[in-house]
């Protein structure tokens, strides 16, 4: 169990969170999430130890192992992969080593014979004769095949380095699993099986990630990191979005009711304040009063950039023909005589495992690389626009925000180029700041606030969203849902491919399959899903008795809203009457004096007579009107209102 008290966050006047206390248990798989810049990350390295700047304490239990994932990759380039995996338990590997070196010697010593021993008991404690088989399974589930394994890890490229070490973090057994972004340079076939592993493991998991399928499969909970605090909410993403809206929904109305409630209250004690007979009723609502909590309504961390994407001018008809288009990397052929045609409005997700040609084929396209053969054509007035991977490639470091998009403004006012900065939420002297100082999220940001500038009716994106926090994703798909262009993007994010998409096409080490609908239709169709199909946009997961649970419900509250619409129609006429009485009241008062001036005894009776009856009907109006505002005021209160 990991127990964290009053933990708090704090750079100079910036307050990450504080007051944080959570408890986190075994078996409990958390998935951290919150708008880039939120904490995940700070959170994480607090939990590790490499951060020690904070307030609160942290207390693990003594004998607990916390595995991390460590981009150390250059300690182990000359090793192969195997090898490094299996270094995931240091003394397993240290008695193996022992034992071989002793082999090696040929004779043994007593003093050997001890030493062998020693580690033989060592390897049996850690299950070392079945340890190569178990690090094969796990090279073998993050894609790298059984032919790489004697490798050296020097031989692969980053992203797979990053694999191998992360086969050996799960080799290593932790009690306490701390994960982020894992999902990161994972094709979606090693996504699916690294959450399928996740989702089993028996330890405690606290795991970042943008990805909603991911965390939709492995969380057991989420941590929301948002108004200035860490909260824990059970279940998976979905359930925690739903969780959350109704929270916030929640205490909006409580403070509407608050605030409903000190008008009236206030109200109430104007009006009678100076009535003696009220003293007691006044005198208790001022108290109420003050007794009164502010409800505290902190704003969002969350942040909303604002994609807007137009295509200045009208492509033809066909925007793009790709023609027996193969491509060969070192005797490798990745592409294959791929053949297709683009037509105006067409939204294309390319999907496809790592390694089969995607990027390679978008490149092609965009000229970045040549075809050994075949041919690609653009058509009659196409303006593509070009997301590319490895993004950083486009933007110079040294140069300022905004001079580097102020470059592709040509003719278009400065205002252009800010408003467009500040929708990519760059404000003020951010705009200023170098490239260089940019996260990853703010790089892949200013790239799409060019694309926006230029205009283009073709955008050519590959894997956009890799840096983007869950809010910049839902709204570029929305954006991109509206785009009037053609688009053609490469992604592994489910949600991202359903949302937008119009047309599938899958390559496969078989060829091109090309489906005309959206990613939905296509898993119908093929009744395959190389992105998991509990992912497909806001499909309800919702049974039969929770439909009547609703059901009764909407009905509960219909009644609630009838009562309550009565109470305050009921509620003005009771004061209006009020103040007819006591205005009735004050008039016969006068007469009344008159009447005693004047000896008129017979006036006098039906003036005392008429002021009784008043003086009745305004207490029972007023009884009526207190409890009918008590009624309302705790209708207010109820959750179903």
């Amino acid at each position: 169990m990991l127990e964290i008290r009053d933990l708090g966050v704090h750079f100079g006047e910036r307050t990450l969170f504080e007051n944080v206390s959570l408890l986190m248990h075994p078996g409990h798989r958390y998935g951290l999430i919150g708008a880039n810049g939120a904490g995940k990350s700070t959170f994480l390295s607090v939990l590790t130890g490499e951060m020690s700047g904070y307030v609160g304490t942290l207390s693990w239990p003594s004998d607990v192992k916390v595995g991390i994932l460590k981009q150390d990759h250059f300690r182990y380039e000359e090793q192969s992969l195997l090898d490094t995996v299996m270094q995931g338990r240091p003394a397993l590997w240290q008695a193996m080593q022992e034992q071989q070196k002793l082999r090696a010697k040929g004779e043994f010593s007593e003093a050997d014979t001890a030493a062998y021993a020693r580690a033989e008991a060592v390897i049996e404690k850690e299950n070392g004769y079945a340890a190569a088989s178990e690090a094969a399974r796990l090279l073998n589930g993050l894609g790298l095949e059984a032919s790489r394994h004697e490798l050296p890890l020097k031989t692969l490229s980053g992203g797979y380095k990053l694999r191998v070490l992360m086969a050996q973090l799960l080799f290593s057994s932790p009690d306490i699993l701390l994960l982020d972004e894992p999902t990161n340079h994972l094709d979606l076939y090693a996504i699916q099986w690294l959450a399928g592993y996740l989702s089993r493991f028996a330890g405690l998991l606290i795991v970042v990630s943008h990805d909603r399928a991911f965390l939709d499969e492995v969380s057991t909970d989420i941590i929301d990191i948002d108004y200035g605090t860490l909260k824990v909410y059970s279940g998976n993403y979905e359930s925690f979005l739903s969780a959350k809206l109704q929270a916030r929904e929640q205490k909006e109305k409580e403070l509407g009711r608050q605030d409903k409630l000190r008008e009236e209250t206030q109200k109430f004690i104007d009006r009678f304040r100076a009535k003696a007979t009220k003293a007691s009723a006044v005198q208790s609502r001022v108290k109420m009063l003050e007794k009164l909590d502010d409800i505290d309504l902190q704003p969002s961390s969350r942040r909303y950039p604002s994609f807007d994407f137009e295509a200045k001018e009208r492509s033809g008809n066909i925007t793009l023909k790709v023609k027996h288009i193969s491509k060969t990397f070192a005797e490798r052929k990745v592409l294959d005589n791929v053949t297709f045609e683009v037509e105006r409005g067409d939204k294309i997700a390319l999907i496809g495992p790592n390694g089969i040609g995607k990027s390679t084929l978008l490149k092609i396209m965009m000229q970045e690389i040549k075809a050994d053969e075949g041919k690609i054509t653009w058509g009659h007035e196409t303006h593509p626009g070009y997301f590319p991977q490895d993004y950083r490639q486009v933007l110079p470091p040294d140069k300022s925000l905004y001079d580097w998009l102020s470059g592709f403004a040509g003719d278009q006012p400065e205002t252009r180029v800010r408003g467009l900065l500040g929708r990519m939420l760059f404000e003020g002297n951010v705009v200023r700041h170098k490239i260089s100082t940019l996260s990853g999220g703010e790089a892949t940001r200013l790239v799409f606030s060019r694309l926006m500038l230029e205009g283009g009716n073709v955008l050519v994106l590959d894997e956009p969203t890799n840096h983007l926090d869950m809010e910049a994703i839902d709204t570029l798909a929305e954006a991109l849902q509206a785009y009037p262009g053609t688009l053609i993007f490469v992604s592994h994010n489910r949600y991202f491919v359903s949302e937008i998409a119009t047309r599938i096409l899958e390559i496969t080490p078989e060829g091109l399959q090309d489906f005309k609908g959206t990613y939905a239709e296509y898993l119908e169709k093929q009744n395959v899903d190389h992105l998991s199909r509990s992912q497909l946009p806001r499909q309800s997961q919702t049974v039969s008795n929770e439909k009547q649970q609703q059901q009764v419900d909407y009905e509960a509250r219909k009644t609630q809203q009838r009562r309550l619409r009565n109470l305050e129609k009921k509620i003005p006429e009771l004061e209006t009457r009020c103040q007819q009485l006591e205005d009735s009241i004050a008039s016969n008062d006068i007469a009344l004096a008159e009447a005693y001036a004047n000896a008129d005894a017979n006036q006098q009776e039906k003036l005392l007579t008429r002021q009784k009856q008043l003086q009745q009907e305004l207490e029972q109006r007023f009884e009526e009107w207190e409890s009918t505002e008590s009624e309302y005021q705790q209708l207010l209160a109820n959750d179903e209102v």
